[in-house]
């Protein structure tokens, strides 16, 4: 897989008999997962997608090649990822998620406080995964306000009010 990957799609079972796949697609637009395809799994393989219809929040889909539930349920977990440079550019005030690892995290008073290092969308908003500065266990924050402020890609910083509630 080259060095600049998004994850823009995850296989999240079989549907039906017929090699269909449940698809949580992650991009704006989730239509525009068709015009990426092929798109690469972790180990290289292409996959061409074709997305039939919307299923509370995520996609069924087929697989181009997949004709039974018995193949397609062994791409189940299966991380589907784009070429960045296929992507657009990010529009002014927005960034891609997985530019958010590796940010430091910094209070209203500007000290670190901890690094961005990882996200997760259980269903409800994206969340940010924080590992405190100080060690310890790791925390979410949800990615709104007023939790996520000022995010800075070029100084690789982001202001967050940390709360005690995530922190448990």
């Amino acid at each position: 897989m080259a060095d600049k990957q998004i994850l823009a799609a995850k296989i999240l079972t079989a549907h039906g008999v017929r090699g269909f796949v449940k698809l949580r697609v992650f991009l704006e637009d989730p239509e525009n997962i068709q015009t990426y395809s092929p798109i690469l799994d972790p180990k290289g393989r292409a996959y061409k997608i074709t997305l039939k219809n919307p299923i509370k929040g995520d996609w069924v889909a087929s697989i181009e090649g997949i004709t039974d539930r018995n193949e397609s349920e062994k791409l189940r977990g299966v991380e589907l990822y784009v070429d960045r440079e296929a992507l657009p550019a990010p529009e002014e005030g927005e960034v891609y998620i997985e530019d958010l690892i590796g940010l430091s995290c910094l209070d209203a008073s500007g000290q670190v406080i901890g690094e961005v290092i990882d996200f997760q969308n259980f269903g409800a908003s994206d969340l940010i995964e924080i590992r405190p500065a100080s060690g310890g266990k790791t925390y979410y924050l949800p990615m709104v306000e007023p939790y996520v402020g000022e995010i800075n890609t070029e100084e690789r910083t982001i202001r967050i009010e940390p709360a005690e509630e995530f922190m448990a």
